[in-house]
């Protein structure tokens, strides 16, 4: 069951990281968009492919920086298999027009996971994303190993 208020993790290790990111996994339901936020190197993508393991994902999992965009397809559990799994780096967007050409408005409206890098940079876009569950994460690093992450629901009923 998902918490309803804010929790906190440090991480000592990117398997820990990754650890954090299965367990966040086993909270998700369908059309939900994760807001990821913390500075170059924070561990945003280790977090990321913790999550898809834990979806059954077997692929790779990298960091979208050049290509803006990984699709892959959720194997487990039952409740969200076949559903598509999103991840967005927003690093290299410098404009609303660019955030636009993405189709972020498309992408929510498949009832999938959305997972996105640097989304910060959303307030570019004037984009009205209403997904049926909004949770932010935010990655701060403590050392070179260390991170602090602090996951907090922003569903309209836990505002």
């Amino acid at each position: 069951m998902r918490p309803t208020e804010p929790c906190e993790w440090l991480s000592h290790s990117p398997e820990e990281t990754e650890a954090v990111g299965a367990q966040i996994a086993s909270w998700l339901a369908p059309d939900t968009l994760i807001l990821l936020v913390g500075t170059l190197g924070a561990g945003k993508t280790t977090l990321i492919r913790g999550l898809a393991h834990a979806l059954g994902i077997t692929e790779p999992v990298r960091s979208p920086t050049f290509t803006l965009v990984h699709e892959y397809r959720i194997q487990q559990p039952e409740a969200l298999r076949g559903l598509p799994l999103y991840h967005l780096d927003l690093y290299r967007m410098q404009s609303a027009s660019e955030l636009h050409t993405l189709g972020l408005d498309e992408l929510l409206e498949r009832g999938g996971i959305v997972v996105i890098e640097w989304a910060e940079r959303l307030q570019m876009t004037g984009v009205p994303y209403e997904p049926s569950h909004l949770w932010q994460v935010t990655l701060t690093p403590l050392s070179d190993e260390r991170r602090q992450i602090r996951f907090q629901s922003l569903d309209a009923n836990t505002r």
